[in-house]
């Protein structure tokens, strides 16, 4: 029983169901869908029209990063001392930063505060949407949403000639600080090659030697390649040197290092170019945010850490130096002792003029990277190029009104689908015949369309708590009617019929129900016409002696059952009465209201009643007060031989399906009728 009812709840709605639940509340989804586009097509009058606007830029050679040729074959565009080497998605990235839009934010004179600042800012960012055209592409499209189409252009335009002006800016910074090393560099050597120049002057005055040129030639024959090497391996140290000095001072950890330096060090070179970049940025930030910013302190313990993987390799560096000089020198050592029986002031003066072309050469050096600083300082090259203009359509980007009309019409379709399926699902009453069927074990009998006039909501409230009387048609059958409730009495007539003939000697049929307003009085009255129709003899007992439904739409005689009962009528056939226009049905009214008519139905006057009338006639049909409310009921279907249990769509709880199974153990069968089934729900 347990498995037969869980399969009944879970298979009770199918998509069947639900299409024709759908279909009988269409004016739902018609509300539903107008009020959804009315609320939609009110959005899309009210809300403020966006529009977008483009503009693509190409990024230059020197910015992306490109592999540059050797110094003395490189185009103009890249003489410059400061090479600055990022990747294109690094650009895009910097396009959206709160660094460039801070700046144009302020720029275009809206915002007062700072706090306005930032919110102008991030607003923007919102807004401003940078991507590339590809991975290996350099061309970068922007694109800026706003209410304003002037304004749209003019924020591109200003995005635009921020970050060429920063990324200029921040050039002509690295280019002045190298400027200055070079400067004091240069004023040093000047110095040192005055002492060296003394030096050998003083020593061939001393010695008298004229002709320096004799005594270099002999070395510079055997030894010219050792000493360029020695020279260049030199230079290097020097300038390794300096670097690294800078890294040793803390007072200069807020100074930019040197790039492009000439120590032949991919590695540092990449280094030192990306400390820069990084201290750069921190000291842009700097201008508008406090050093306890968690930016800040990232960038700096970034600082840190990178200072001290730089001066790392700058120490391996030198040592690396050091010792490819040693086996310079020893191959040096080796050469000299060649020329052993050479003058000893020969041997002095070529050392001292080594050291003299060592600084000759580094001075030589600084004095080209001068020249190159000015020129890249006075050649300012914008790192980008704008290739299409900010342009864009007069259509409105949003609000989208073909999508917002579509939404609403799904939403206002979807919206009613939900409610029926929930209410649904939370409807827990019989619906139809096959709520019934579903059970499998219930003698269904036949259902009874509903046949009144619609109730609105108030007036079905008021019926509810009794405010209002229900004014139901209870006679609905007539000989000559084709009417969708005729037929269905009829149906049940025809039904009853193949049931009786099974059981000829069982013709009471009692009608009863389980729930007020179920409808047993209307079903049972008008079932006892059809069969009184169709030729039978037909009795017909009002047994609810508290409410005399029948009797009071027939307009019953006073007097009937509960007279006969109590032994004030002892006469049964002068208490039958018969309505017009069915000859073959008798009725037997309810009688004189009483108040406990319940020990007046137990006794044994009852059964003699229905003992002698039974033979009479081919039907009896007794209608009862429900069973579960009343124990009269009970008493009558005790002289009963069949059950008549009318069930009432949507009122009946289908967990009680099972209460109406068909007997095992019981010799009177219970037939059930589904009455008020709402055919256009169904």
């Amino acid at each position: 029983m347990a498995e037969k009812n869980n399969k009944t709840s879970e298979s009770f709605l199918t998509i069947s169901d639900l299409w024709h639940l759908c279909v009988a509340r269409w004016r739902w989804f018609v509300v539903s869908i107008v009020i959804c586009l009315l609320f939609a097509v009110r959005q899309i009058m009210t809300a403020s029209y966006v529009y977008s606007r483009s503009a693509s830029i190409l990024l230059r050679e020197d910015v992306t990063g490109s592999n540059a040729t050797d110094k003395n074959s490189r185009d103009f565009t890249d003489i410059g001392f400061i090479k600055q080497k990022s990747k294109s998605s690094d650009i895009v990235r910097h396009f959206t930063s709160l660094d460039v839009l801070m700046e144009v934010a302020m720029r275009s004179g809206k915002p007062k505060t700072d706090d306005e600042v930032i919110s102008y800012a991030e607003a923007i960012q919102d807004r401003l949407s940078v991507e590339s055209d590809g991975k290996e592409s350099n061309i970068i499209n922007l694109t800026y949403q706003d209410s304003s189409t002037a304004e749209a252009e003019r924020v591109l335009s200003l995005i635009i000639n921020v970050y060429n002006e920063k990324w200029i800016r921040d050039k002509q910074e690295n280019i002045r600080s190298t400027s200055r090393f070079i400067d004091s560099k240069l004023e040093l050597l000047e110095n040192e090659l005055s002492i060296v120049d003394d030096s050998i002057s003083a020593y061939k005055s001393r010695y008298g030697i004229t002709e320096i040129e004799n005594v270099s030639n002999i070395y510079l024959q055997q030894q010219s390649q050792t000493d360029a090497e020695i020279l260049r391996l030199m230079n290097q140290k020097a300038m390794a040197e300096y670097i690294r000095s800078l890294l040793e001072d803390e007072s200069a950890q807020q100074q930019l290092l040197l790039v492009n330096s000439g120590i032949n060090n991919t590695l540092i070179e990449s280094q030192i170019t990306l400390y820069n970049n990084l201290l750069l940025q921190m000291q842009s930030h700097m201008e508008y945010t406090s050093g306890q910013n968690p930016l800040m302190m990232n960038l700096e313990k970034e600082l840190n850490s990178l200072r001290k993987n730089i001066l790392s390799n700058v120490i391996n560096h030198i040592r690396t130096i050091d010792i490819q000089l040693a086996s310079l020198q020893d191959y040096h050592g080796e050469t000299s002792s060649k020329i052993s029986s050479k003058p000893t002031q020969a041997k002095h003066l070529i050392s001292i003029e080594r050291e003299q072309k060592v600084k000759e050469s580094l001075y030589l050096y600084l004095l080209q990277k001068k020249e190159e600083n000015e020129i890249s300082l006075t050649y300012q090259s914008a790192p980008i190029r704008v290739l299409d203009i900010p342009h864009g359509s007069g259509k409105p980007t949003s609000p989208k009104r073909g999508r917002i009309l579509f939404a609403a019409l799904l939403f206002g379709a979807f919206l009613p689908i939900s409610v029926i399926f929930i209410l649904a699902l939370l409807d827990e009453n019989v619906r139809d015949r096959q709520d019934i069927e579903r059970c499998g074990n219930i003698p269904f009998l036949g259902e009874v369309p509903f046949c009144g006039k619609r109730r609105s909501a108030l007036r079905a409230l008021l019926q509810r708590f009794r405010l209002k009387q229900q004014n139901s048609k209870f006679i609905v059958v007539g000989a000559d009617k084709q009417d969708p409730v005729n037929e269905a009495f009829r149906m049940i007539r025809t039904r009853m019929n193949t049931v009786h003939s099974g059981h000829p000697l069982r013709n009471v049929y009692m009608v009863t129900s389980t729930e007020e307003a179920a409808g047993k009085t209307f079903v049972a009255m008008n079932l006892a016409l059809t069969l009184a129709i169709a030729g039978k003899r037909v009795l017909f007992i009002d047994g609810d002696l508290r409410k005399r439904c029948a009797s009071l739409q027939w307009h019953a005689p006073s007097q009937g059952l509960s007279d006969y009962l109590n032994g004030s009528v002892t006469e049964l056939k002068s208490l039958l009465f018969q309505p017009d226009g069915y000859p073959t049905l008798d009725m037997l009214s309810a009688g004189t209201l009483l108040t406990n008519p319940t020990e007046l139905l137990d006794n044994k006057r009852l059964k003699d009643m229905i003992g002698q009338l039974q033979p009479q006639y081919d039907i009896v049909i007794i209608d009862t007060p429900s069973s579960t409310v009343l124990a009269d009921a009970e008493i009558i279907g005790s002289h009963a031989d069949q059950y008549l249990f009318v069930v009432r769509a949507g009122s009946f709880n289908r967990r009680r399906l099972a209460e109406l199974e068909e007997p095992t153990g019981q010799s009177k069968p219970q037939y059930v009728i589904l009455n008020g089934v709402d055919k256009d729900k169904k």
